[in-house]
């Protein structure tokens, strides 16, 4: 899926024979679905398609997936490159690995772990583009009467120092990974109750090297935000959406091999 703009395209990656592969992508309502199983490995790979470079923050269940704190416009995501793509494939842990992201219940999600299951079931995707650096200064010429003093230092560069945005979404250098869920304390608050369905585990370690980078943002607000929401296929055939029959129409052929005339139906009289 792309976004109005152009700016990335979007596709979840499913585990299938080890091997993953663009998942079945399904419209329901303006919403886009996608199948997954319990178990199943997955991955997110957005794809530049502008000349520029873009900043990508995904989420899932809710979560950032470099913090793992609830997402946000304000957390800073992973740079791309012009038409270039990456492939985020687990929750951030540090410079170098992240936690694979595979399907599991509910229960099992990495965000019910937490206390968090609200939002589980839901992948987005926020973009942002690059501040178009400023024009360089005119040449300086020394000005006499009423200008600059002569021998006046020339006028300061345009713009400031660039705002940092890592090239990957490690946090600093020596920073410790994210905790894991401590067991709440006798008498805290009870945590939410998870509902039933699909969610995202934290699973094993899996290696993903990023770095850093400069990144000033054109726009506090994102260029364009993608969402994919997730379910069994128990799930998407609650939701109304015919994955079975749209598996049988695929196997129709515009052009079987009949002979002859149509073959009138029965009970025709004509």
């Amino acid at each position: 899926m792309r976004d109005l703009k152009g700016i990335v395209e979007v596709e979840l990656l499913v585990e299938d024979n080890g091997a993953l592969t663009p998942a079945r992508e399904y419209a329901q309502r303006d919403t886009t679905y996608v199948e997954g199983r319990s178990g199943q490995r997955y991955a997110l790979r957005v794809r530049n398609l502008t000349g520029g470079r873009v900043e990508v923050v995904p989420s899932v269940d809710g979560l950032d997936v470099q913090s793992g704190k609830d997402a946000s416009f304000d957390l800073r995501g992973l740079v791309i490159r012009p038409h270039e793509s990456f492939e985020f494939s687990g929750f951030r842990i540090s410079h170098t690995e992240v936690a694979t992201f595979r399907f599991g219940s509910i229960e099992q999600s990495y965000a019910a772990q937490i206390g968090k299951p609200r939002n589980v079931g839901v992948i987005g995707v926020a973009v942002f583009e690059e501040l178009a650096p400023p024009p360089p200064p005119p040449p300086f010429t020394p000005s006499y009467g009423g200008g600059a003093a002569s021998g006046a230092a020339p006028p300061a560069p345009f713009g400031g120092p660039p705002s940092p945005a890592p090239q990957g979404f490690g946090p600093p250098p020596g920073a410790p990974p994210p905790a894991p869920a401590v067991p709440r304390a006798p008498g805290a608050a009870p945590v939410p109750a998870a509902p039933k369905g699909l969610g995202t585990t934290f699973g094993e370690r899996r290696e993903s090297r990023i770095t850093s980078t400069q990144f000033d943002r054109a726009t506090p607000k994102p260029a364009a935000v993608l969402v994919i929401r997730y379910e069994q296929r128990e799930g998407l055939r609650a939701l109304g959406i015919d994955v079975d029959g749209l598996s049988q129409r695929e196997t129709a052929s515009p052009f079987p091999a009949e002979t002859g005339f149509a073959k009138p139906p029965p009970g025709w009289r004509g």
